[in-house]
């Protein structure tokens, strides 16, 4: 790549210098527009470092808002009705904030823009910039919190139960960005894919779930009132499938832990809560952004950041 990821977007940013020539079709009516960028100051441990912050705002192009009367003793129902946006505005759905230091990535997600339409974001604005073939090969790997890790190890695994179109369409979609860190779960994506093998002609995968909307859930459990020689095995084998998913970036999985603890993918990766002044529906963004770099202190000293 031509430089770290941290200096493409700031690159492309700079280049594409108006809101309009930032602002991308993400699907389903959702427009995501760069509205502002700004470069901080981390203190970490090899000494003060630069990094950037910036917020994507996510709405849809002319969109009314729904509105209704506030409630009345001198009514028995409300009815709802739609308020156009001023002119040259629209309603912001969502907004997310991101912190980037060199190839890492912060991301401060809201309901209607997700980590990963952020992520989408930032491939397209790489290849509006002039970085199409880095664009491509962009691979955004999500850390797994250990906490999760360590509670699978130490808890054991009750049973593991994975729905086939969740976790083969993150499959599907992780392989499209050539993610290298899902080769070590060939051998369960294919368990997965003979399942539905017995319900299918000919079809691919990606006709049999998008054409048919055939699902499958299949639960991979462990008996802890069986004995015998081998059943530490059988809790092992479990227990290493749930931490295998727990690592990586698939979906569509429920781990429950044999003190009933249930983990999805939500629950597993690297995640900090923070308290931040609240801007309309959406945060003061100075504060959000004064957070993640925080945030990218905290978890440089605390060696999760990748060297």
């Amino acid at each position: 790549m031509k430089g770290t990821l941290e200096s493409m977007v700031e690159r492309s940013w700079s280049k594409l210098n108006t809101t309009d020539l930032r602002t991308f079709n993400i699907g389903e009516d959702s427009l995501l527009v760069g509205m502002q960028l700004s470069k901080k100051t981390a203190p970490l441990s090899k000494g003060d470092k630069p990094c950037i912050v910036l917020s994507i705002g996510a709405y849809e192009e002319d969109a009314a808002a729904s509105i209704i009367n506030k409630p009345s003793t001198s009514r028995t129902e409300i009815q709802s009705s739609t308020y156009a946006p001023p002119v040259n505005q629209e309603y912001l759905d969502d907004e997310a904030f991101l912190c980037i230091y060199d190839d890492h990535i912060l991301i401060s997600p809201a309901a209607k823009l997700r980590a990963g339409a952020a992520i989408r974001f930032l491939e397209k604005l790489l290849h509006k910039g002039g970085y199409k073939r880095e664009s491509t090969l962009m691979d955004a790997q999500q850390i797994a919190d250990m906490d999760a890790i360590k509670t699978i190890q130490r808890e054991g695994v009750k049973n593991i139960s994975i729905n086939a179109y969740a976790y083969i369409s993150s499959i599907e979609r992780l392989k499209r960005t050539n993610s290298s860190h899902i080769t070590h779960l060939d051998k369960l994506t294919n368990w997965m894919k003979s399942g539905l093998d017995y319900l299918r002609d000919d079809d691919t995968d990606a006709d049999i779930l998008e054409k048919e909307g055939l699902n499958t859930r299949i639960v991979i459990s462990h008996d802890g009132r069986a004995s015998g020689l081998h059943v530490k095995d059988g809790q092992k084998h479990a227990t290493d499938t749930a931490k295998l998913l727990a690592s990586s970036d698939a979906c569509g999985y429920t781990i429950t832990t044999r003190s009933d603890k249930k983990l999805t993918h939500e629950d597993t990766i690297l995640k900090s809560n923070v308290n931040v002044v609240p801007h309309g529906k959406s945060v003061d963004r100075e504060s959000m952004w004064t957070e993640l770099v925080l945030c990218l202190v905290n978890y440089e000293n605390q060696g999760v950041l990748a060297k």
